[in-house]
Order: C-alpha cells, then structure tokens, then sequence
C-alpha cells in the first residue's frame, strides 16, 4: 500500500535528483567541454562537481538551521518583503529554465522521433505531460521515477559498454587545456567546470523541499550520492566519446550521446533504429527535469504571494499550475522562433541567474540565525524560544 502524504524516501530523492542533474548534462556538456578545453574537458567535470559539493554543503547547513520552511528562514533574517522578493526571483528563474528545457525537449523529439519535425505538435504534447506531472504532485512523481530508474539505467550502462570497444585511449591525452580549444589555456578549462556547476544547480531546490521529506536526517547524504553518480556517469560518457569522435569532431556535435547511440551495432542487429529506442533515456531525465521546474515555479510563486496566515499551507491548487504551464509554453516557444532570445536569456542566468542561486544562500548563513525549535509553556501551547 502506498501512502498519500505528499511525503518522499530518501532513494526516491536520490533517483530524482540523479534524473535532474544527468540529462542535460550528459546530452549537452561533451560538445561544450570538448569546445572550451579540448582534451582537458574531464578535469572540468572533476572540478564543476567540487564546486557543486561545496555549494551543496552550504545549502545542508541552511536546511537544517530550518525550522518550518525556506521562507521563514530568509524572512528571519532578510525580512518579510525581502524574503518575498527571493522567492519570486526563484520562480522566475524556475519558470525560465524549465521553458527553455522544454524547448530542447520538443527538438529532440522532432529531430529524432517526428518524420515532419513538426514543432508545435511536439511541443504541446510535451506541455500537456508536463501539467499532468505538476498537478500529480511530488509523491507521484517521485513513484514512477523510482520504477523507471533500473528501466532506463540498466540498457544505457549495456549500450555504452558495447560502445567501449570502439574507444581509442590515444584521443584522450595529453589532457591538458589546449590553446587551440574555445577561449584557450586554463581559462577555456574553467569556462567548462563553470558550466559543469551550472548543470547541477537543480541541487538548489533541495532548499524546498523540506515539507516533502520524509526522513530530513538522510536528504543530504542522498543528494551528495546523487552528485557524484551523475557527475561521474557525464565524465564517463565524455570519455568515451571523445575516444570515439576526438576533440575537434566531439566539438562540432550537436547531441553526440544521441550520435553515438545510433553507431552501436547489436548482435544480430535486430533492432534498426537504436537512437530512437534510447533517446527514450534523455526523454525522461529531461521531462523529470521539466516537471520539477514547473512544480517548483507553482508553489514558489504561490508562497512568495500568499498572505499572511495559513492560507499559504494549503496545498497549491491547480489554477497555479494551468498558469504556470501557459507561461511555460510561451517562453519555450519564444525561445524556438527567436533563438536570438534563448541566447540573451542564458546570458542573463549566466550573469545574474547564477550568481543570485548561489549568493542568497550564502549570505543567509551570515544573515540568517538558526531558527529555534518550540518548547511547551507550563501554561499553554508550545511557543517559540526567542
């Protein structure tokens, strides 16, 4: 029997967190690393996942100075207005990274999928999955990502083993940053662990997902495994493809995991179209990726705007999300018609989105004392320490 409290276990964390941080990561990072650093993209892996242990630490040290939620945390220390100012700007940047994933979604499905490559078919089958998960809910997700998790792991592992055969260890080395590569030298090197960082910042809405946790003790170890499963599995993945293609032919592909599913060749080659049976892996971790922004965007936007009182402990209806969902479809499409858009819109979280992720937490910890727990009175309700 399941239960219905909108409650998730620490595996079903750990699953969904390595959905949100493995597929852009592994679909769009070896072109990028092998672009800015050439033969040296694996230490910018090595290093983008140190930055995310650090920034991780630092947002488990806010969830547990947490007494009820993210927003009375800042609230405690920012103030009211500030705090709601925060949660809005977190909705924002949610709403806009899950367009944008939404977008890249719909082209992989035209690409690979859709003969026509029709656009806005894709697209609105996509949005329409993507409701249905946000109006599910978080335990429901959660569910169904746990069953698929073996279902999508186990041939991705069997499809990349068959695909060693054809690496050649000679293209990795020398592993230095080579000049010739993006902006050249070392700087090239840190350009590639910046966006290795940037891929796992869906680590940040570990911050709201207090109320969904169901044993709060094990969420930060889980979410550390998680890093290093999905930092380790996209720095294997650039191995071998860039054994495979090299660095200069790696750079210049668009989706090369896609690429290289359909080169490998099963015994007996009784299936034909192996990149569309695959492609199903990169569905999933983008859509678990997609529902989630939208999720959060929802009931972010919903608690910075709710009154003051209870009413913001409701459980976020679904006006909020048909809201969101509209908004969603806008900005994706935007995205696609104008792709000069997309690129000022990725400057700006490249610019302000990240820097804003990363230094509210820290400096919260400096701002924000650790909210007390509440103690019985001898004489009434339990009432907080001041």
């Amino acid at each position: 029997m399941f239960s219905n409290n909108d409650k998730i276990s620490p595996r079903q964390i750990k699953r969904l967190l390595i959905f949100h941080l493995f597929g852009v990561g592994s679909l769009l990072l070896p072109a990028r690393l092998a672009k800015t650093g050439g033969t040296a993209g694996l230490w910018s892996v090595f290093l983008g996942m140190a930055l995310a242990a650090v920034y991780l630490w630092m947002l488990q040290i806010s969830c547990g100075r947490m007494k009820q939620d993210y927003f009375f945390y800042l609230q405690n220390g920012w103030g009211s207005l500030a705090a709601r100012i925060f949660y809005i700007c977190y909705a924002l940047v949610s709403v806009f990274v899950s367009g944008w994933a939404v977008k890249l979604l719909a082209e992989l499905v035209c690409d690979h999928l859709l003969e026509d490559g029709e656009f806005k078919t894709a697209l609105f089958l996509v949005i329409l999955l993507v409701l249905y998960g946000g109006i599910a809910g978080m335990e429901a997700r959660a569910r169904i990502y746990e069953i698929l998790f073996w279902v999508l792991a186990v041939p991705l592992v069997i499809m990349l083993v068959l695909c060693f055969r054809q690496v050649q260890v000679i293209r990795w080395f020398p592993m230095m940053p080579e000049p010739a590569f993006g902006s050249g030298g070392w700087n090239g090197l840190w350009q590639g662990a910046v966006q290795c960082f940037m891929s796992f910042l869906p680590l940040t809405f570990l911050l709201f997902l207090k109320s969904h946790e169901q044993e709060e003790k094990k969420t930060g170890h889980v979410a550390f495994l998680a890093l290093f499963v999905s930092g380790g599995a996209v720095a294997a993945i650039y191995l071998i493809l860039l054994g495979i293609f090299g660095s200069r032919a790696l750079s210049q592909e668009h989706y090369p995991i896609i690429t290289l599913m359909g080169m490998v060749k099963i015994p007996g080659d009784f299936v034909k179209r192996l990149d569309a049976v695959m492609i199903s892996v990169w569905f999933f971790t983008l859509y678990a990726l997609i529902a989630a922004t939208l999720y959060y965007g929802a009931v972010i936007a919903r608690r910075g705007l709710a009154k003051d009182g209870s009413d913001w402990k409701e459980k976020c209806g679904g006006r909020w999300f048909w809201a969101m969902t509209a908004l969603l479809y806008a900005i994706s499409y935007a995205f696609y018609q104008y792709p000069q858009l997309e690129q000022f819109a990725g400057r700006a979280f490249y610019l302000a989105g990240v820097p804003f992720l990363v230094l509210v937490p820290l400096l919260s910890l400096m701002i924000c004392r650790k909210q007390a727990p509440k103690k019985r009175t001898p004489n009434g309700p339990a009432q907080e320490r001041e």
